[in-house]
């Protein structure tokens, strides 16, 4: 991940982490100031391993996975999404909603090098819960469903059900 990874990131200077508004959802990410549509307001690193790594292993073991290309996954295992142990970054504390207020995109950081970045998709407000679109895929799995894990799949449920 990187030399000092409890050492915070002076670029992420936008976000703070608190419980989520989301319902079990743990923490969440929330934007410390205002910020306009396509502004960069966290950043996604973790270790480095690859897409085949990552089917190969339980779904609770890839909470806090994210494809940075079709070769590498960025990973925040356990025990460092907790940020006593890593706060480096703090991407991975963004959490899922079907109506998200921001977008995973690609960033070359000054310390990282190529990962993601947190971007808004549209104005947020001050202490409003930065959220993205996990990006599962609603088609795939056959007759079980989308292939995500089971949290996922009630959420999407429920949002199907109000819309």
């Amino acid at each position: 991940m990187c030399n000092n990874q409890s050492f915070p990131s002076l670029f992420q200077t936008r976000v703070y982490v608190a419980d989520s508004f989301i319902p079990n959802a743990g923490e969440g990410l929330f934007a410390k100031v205002a910020a306009e549509c396509d502004t960069v307001m966290a950043f996604y690193n973790g270790v480095r391993i690859t897409h085949e790594e990552v089917d190969s292993r339980a779904w609770s073991l890839n909470g806090n996975t994210l494809s940075l290309d079709d070769d590498t996954v960025l990973d925040v295992p356990v025990p460092y999404n907790s940020t006593k142990h890593y706060c480096a970054s703090l991407g991975h504390k963004a959490n899922h909603s079907f109506t998200p207020n921001c977008m995973y995109a690609p960033f070359i950081h000054p310390r990282f090098g190529a990962i993601k970045c947190i971007q808004t998709i549209r104005a947020v407000e001050r202490d409003e819960e930065l959220t993205v679109a996990y990006g599962y895929d609603h088609c795939s799995g056959g007759k079980s469903g989308p292939e995500a894990p089971d949290w996922y799949k009630r959420a999407l449920e429920a949002f199907q059900t109000i819309q």
